[in-house]
C-alpha cells in the first residue's frame, strides 16, 4: 500500500474534514420554534392544494430566514434544486451564514463573490441573476417579496413556470399600499408582533412622539408623500436640533439608527449629533461599497453611536443590539414604517428595551407597532369603524406615545396622571354635519395644532412654534399672555423666568 506523500498534511486535512462533518451534524439539529414548524406545515398544505406561488408573512424577528433554511433543507433531502433570491448584499451574506449553520452546501451568485455556484442550492442577487444564465430550480424563495412586482422579479417568475415560488416578507404590501395578488395565490401568516413580544422573541418599544410635522399641502406621488417637498419640510435646523434634544432625553447612549427624508437631511442630522458631542455617521446608496461595509462594521463594533441613512436600511439590516430608531421621514407607506421600526426590536444580550423616537408623525399615521393587522393579497384595506386602532395619546410632559386603553390613568413613562373625572353636563342642541374627507383633514390639523400649543411651556416655546408656522413675532406674546392669564385663573403660579 502506498503511503501519502505528506502524512502530516494528510492527517491535518482528515481532522479538518471530521470537524466539518461533526459541526454540520450538530447544526442540522437546529430546533425550530413551534410557530415556525406550523408555518412550514401551512405552506405545505397550501402547495398541496394547488397554490404554487405562496406568500409567507413573518414579522421582523419571527425568523423567516430560519424558516427558509429549513424549507431548503427539506427540499434538498428530496434531491430538489433551490434558488434563494434577494436584492441586498447584506441579506445575501446573512442568508449564506444561516445556510452554513444548517450545514447546507450552497453557491452564491453575486458580483465579485468568490463562492462556487455549482451546488444544488444557490443564493442570488436579483441584479446579478438577471444578467447571467439562470440555474435550475424546483423551489424559488424570494426574500423581501413586497418588491417582487418589479420587472426583474416578474421576469424571474416567468423564467421558472414549473417551480414552486415562496415569497417572504414582514409586510405583504407594496410601498404604495397595493397588494401582491398579481404573483401570489395565497398568503400564510406566521405569528402577530404582539405574540412575538409576549413570548420574548421581540422587545416591546417605548415610543416618544415629540414632533408631528404638518403634511398639509404636501403632494402625493405614487402613493407616498413627495420626496422633495417632504425633505424641504423636515430638513430645517430647528427640527434637527429638536431630534438631538429629545434623543438625549429618551435614548441617550443607545445604539441608534436614523431614517432621514433625504441624503442631505441625513448628513445634517449627523452634523447636529456631532455638534452635541455624540459620535454619528451617515450612509446612503451612493456611498462606495468598501466605505459602507467598513462604516457598518464599525457601528456593529460600537465604535460610534448613531448611524443615519436615507432609504438604505429599510430591509435586511440585522444588528440585534441596536436599540433606538429615529423616524425622521414622514411616509404613507405602512411597509416602510414597520420595516424601519423592526430594525431595533430584536432581542440581544443585555438589551432590556428599545426606543422609537417618532419625529415624523408615523405613529399617528399608521398606529402602534404591535397593533393587530389583517394581511391580504389585496393590499392595504381601509379600516372599518369596528377595527379602528387605539387612539394615540402623547404625554404633555415627556412626549411618550401610548394607548389610553392600556394606560387610562397615567403616563407609563413619567407617571403623569391623565384620568378624567366624569361630570354632569347640560343637554345642548347640536347641528349635524357631514364628516367629509376635507372636514376630517381640517379637524386633524386643528388637533395637531392644539397638541403643539399644549407642549409650549415658556415664551421661547411659543416663539419657536410661531417661527415654525410662519407667524408674526407678536403672536407668541399674545398666546403667552393668554396662557399666563389662564394659569392665574386656575390658581397656578407662573414661574418668574417665564414671565419675561
Amino acid at each position: 500500500m502506498s503511503q501519502p506523500k505528506n502524512p502530516k498534511k494528510s492527517d491535518k486535512k482528515l481532522k479538518f474534514c471530521q470537524r466539518v462533518k461533526i459541526r454540520n451534524l450538530k447544526m442540522k439539529m437546529i430546533n425550530l420554534r413551534p410557530y415556525q414548524n406550523g408555518a412550514i406545515e401551512n405552506l405545505k398544505t397550501a402547495i398541496a392544494g394547488g397554490h404554487k406561488n405562496v406568500l409567507l408573512q413573518a414579522a421582523t424577528g419571527a425568523g423567516k430566514t430560519i424558516i427558509a433554511c429549513d424549507m431548503i433543507r427539506r427540499a434538498t433531502s428530496k434531491n430538489k434544486t433551490v434558488l434563494f433570491v434577494a436584492h441586498r448584499k447584506e441579506i445575501i451574506l446573512q442568508t449564506s451564514l444561516k445556510l452554513d449553520a444548517f450545514g447546507i452546501d450552497h453557491g452564491v451568485i453575486m458580483s465579485s463573490h468568490k463562492r462556487k455556484n455549482d451546488h444544488a442550492v444557490q443564493i442570488a442577487s436579483i441584479q446579478t441573476l438577471s444578467r447571467r444564465t439562470k440555474p435550475k430550480a424546483d423551489l424559488i424563495i424570494i426574500d423581501e417579496c413586497h418588491l417582487s412586482i418589479s420587472a426583474s422579479y416578474r421576469q424571474l417568475v416567468n423564467d421558472y413556470p414549473d417551480a414552486v415560488i415562496i415569497g417572504l416578507t414582514a409586510t405583504p404590501i407594496r410601498l404604495d399600499g397595493k397588494g401582491l395578488g398579481e404573483i401570489y395565490q395565497q398568503i400564510v401568516s406566521v405569528i402577530p408582533i404582539a405574540d412575538l413580544i409576549e413570548e420574548g422573541h421581540l422587545v416591546k418599544p417605548r415610543v416618544f412622539a415629540p414632533f408631528v410635522p404638518d403634511m398639509k399641502g404636501i403632494r402625493t406621488v405614487k402613493g407616498d408623500y413627495d420626496a422633495t417637498q417632504t425633505a424641504k419640510l423636515m430638513d430645517r435646523k430647528e427640527i434637527t436640533k429638536d431630534i438631538v434634544k429629545h434623543w438625549k432625553t429618551a435614548a441617550h447612549e443607545k445604539k441608534t439608527i436614523v431614517f432621514a427624508s433625504s441624503v442631505q437631511h441625513s448628513k445634517n442630522i449627523v452634523a447636529e449629533f456631532q455638534h452635541a458631542g455624540i459620535s454619528a455617521k451617515h450612509l446612503d446608496a451612493t456611498t462606495p461599497a468598501n466605505q459602507r461595509d467598513a462604516t457598518l462594521q464599525a457601528w456593529r463594533n460600537n465604535e460610534f453611536t448613531v448611524l443615519s441613512n436615507c432609504g438604505l436600511f429599510i430591509e435586511g439590516l440585522d444588528v440585534p443590539d441596536a436599540s433606538c430608531c429615529v423616524l425622521a421621514r414622514p411616509t404613507k407607506s405602512l411597509t416602510i414604517y414597520l420595516q424601519a421600526v423592526g430594525r431595533v426590536m430584536r432581542p440581544a444580550e443585555g438589551k432590556t428595551d428599545c426606543v422609537i423616537l417618532d419625529c415624523a408623525g408615523l405613529t399617528y399615521e399608521h398606529g402602534f407597532i404591535d397593533e393587530s393587522r389583517e394581511w391580504t393579497l389585496e393590499g392595504k384595506k381601509k379600516r372599518e369603524k369596528s377595527d379602528q386602532p387605539p387612539a394615540v395619546h402623547v404625554c404633555p410632559e415627556c412626549f411618550a406615545a401610548y394607548s389610553k386603553a392600556e394606560h387610562p390613568d397615567e403616563c407609563p413613562e413619567c407617571g403623569l396622571e391623565t384620568s378624567v373625572k366624569t361630570r354632569k353636563v347640560k343637554p345642548v342642541t347640536v347641528e349635524m354635519v357631514e364628516l367629509t374627507p376635507s372636514l376630517m383633514a381640517q379637524m386633524k390639523a386643528k388637533r395637531i395644532k392644539r397638541l403643539e400649543m399644549g407642549k409650549c411651556k415658556t415664551l421661547d416655546d411659543f416663539k419657536e412654534l410661531g417661527r415654525l408656522r410662519g407667524y408674526k413675532a407678536g403672536w407668541a406674546y399674545i398666546k403667552w399672555n393668554e396662557r399666563k392669564a389662564w394659569l392665574k385663573s386656575k390658581g397656578y403660579d407662573v414661574p418668574m423666568e417665564q414671565t419675561a
